[in-house]
């Protein structure tokens, strides 16, 4: 099989080189520009049906059950990544709430000694 060089980095990467080696008919596309692709089929599902990328093509029954099966797990996903970020997020704040907290009792604490060591 005919390979080509992309310096574009994968699992498969030689990280010394930059280079990696994939085979050739092998699209490349980076996942930057695939992921408004990605968000705007899920967001609009009803746009999908209007550009349908094989025309006069109809999916069977099946391949329609197993695509809204693929999209509710998809969106299950993204429900349960959403969540765990703002987890992470509601206690990233409450660190640093309390590290605001305690770098008020230490100004505080070193007022107090400024004040004993200047009597």
């Amino acid at each position: 099989m005919e390979e080509e060089q992309v310096n574009q980095p994968n699992e498969h990467s030689d990280v010394t080189s930059g280079e990696v080696t994939v085979p050739k008919g092998v699209q490349t596309q980076s996942f930057s520009s695939l992921l408004p692709k990605a968000l705007s089929a899920i967001l609009n599902p009803a746009s999908r049906a209007t550009s349908d990328p094989q025309p006069g093509r109809h999916p069977s029954p099946a391949e329609v059950e197993q695509l809204r099966t693929e999209l509710r797990d998809l969106r299950d996903q993204f429900n349960q990544m959403k969540t765990q970020h703002n987890k992470e997020i509601k206690e990233l704040m409450s660190e640093l709430d309390e590290e605001k907290r305690i770098r008020l009792t230490l100004q505080m604490e070193i007022q107090r000694l400024k004040k004993h060591v200047g009597k």
